[in-house]
């Protein structure tokens, strides 16, 4: 909402806007966003769980808008038929294309079973976390998806952090910008580098894959929210309580972390593509025969 002062006539003038005019003379106008309605979940829905800065447990009190990834069972023709693409994933938001989400606001993106597991079998982070994060509706497939999740962990996750991690820095420094490059946040939230000096939302997600990572190669699974110091140190990343510097020096440790980890033979060195693939073709089936 803004206030202008001297409303004078404006009550007149603003005919047709939500607004108020005070006995002062100002006028208070009401900004009302445009919001949409997400569709209602496909039928051959299996899974949909919470993602982004909520699940993770890093985002700010009633400052972050909420995601959620569905995984959707494609139906025979999808798959069989002419069409060579078979189920498109979908994205569906609450506010227009183009619009930036904010708090309240949802985006929700819907994958196809085969495509999900293909993206999590390569090692997609922001897929592999789906596997360990909170459910909002989920049939005894989607508790078997969930239940996989060790099954896709190996080293070959590795090179896929390290470039997320990599694409995040830079972003924040300005390398992907060339309005801004070389300046903190070039380009991206103005309002995060004019109070702490850098993107302190690309920081925490850049130091956050680095804990991910790790955690994932070293227990074989990921705890969501992010508990005890990685989590408590992330979170004053995000508020800016942490010097640039010291975020820096945190994040090539963990990289140089994720980087020894390559050599580790006590992790397996791929997903268990038989187990996944086995399972997804008995899934497929079984729908498909009801």
């Amino acid at each position: 909402m803004a206030v202008v002062g001297d409303g004078g006539g404006r009550c007149e003038k603003l005919a047709g806007i939500a607004h108020e005019c005070y006995a002062d003379g100002s006028v208070e106008v009401r900004h009302h966003r445009h919001v949409q309605e997400i569709p209602p979940l496909p039928v051959t829905t299996i899974l949909l769980v919470e993602v982004g800065s909520t699940a993770h447990g890093t985002g700010l009190p009633d400052g972050e808008d909420h995601d959620e990834l569905g995984v959707v069972v494609e139906q025979p023709n999808d798959v069989l038929g002419l069409g060579e693409s078979g189920y498109a994933s979908v994205m569906q938001r609450t506010q227009p294309e183009g619009s930036r989400s904010g708090p309240g606001d949802t985006d929700r993106t819907l994958h196809s079973l085969r495509r999900f597991v293909r993206l999590a079998a390569s090692g997609n982070p922001s897929i592999l976390m789906t596997l360990w994060a909170p459910v909002i509706f989920s049939t005894p497939e989607g508790e078997e998806l969930q239940g996989l999740g060790e099954a896709f962990v190996g080293r070959h996750v590795i090179p896929r952090y390290r470039g997320y991690m990599q694409s995040q820095a830079e972003r924040l420094l300005g390398a992907r910008s060339r309005s801004g490059h070389g300046r903190r946040g070039a380009g991206g939230r103005e309002e995060l580098l004019a109070a702490h000096g850098y993107d302190t939302k690309y920081a925490m997600h850049c130091a956050r894959l680095g804990f991910q990572g790790l955690e994932l190669l070293n227990n074989r699974r990921l705890t969501l929210p992010i508990a005890d110091e990685p989590g408590d140190w992330l979170r004053a990343v995000r508020r800016g309580d942490v010097p640039f510097d010291e975020w820096w020096e945190r994040v090539l440790r963990l990289d140089a972390m994720l980087e020894d980890k390559l050599t580790d033979d006590s992790i397996p060195a791929e997903c268990d593509g038989a187990v996944i693939e086995a399972w997804m073709v008995a899934t497929h089936l079984a729908f498909w025969t009801r």
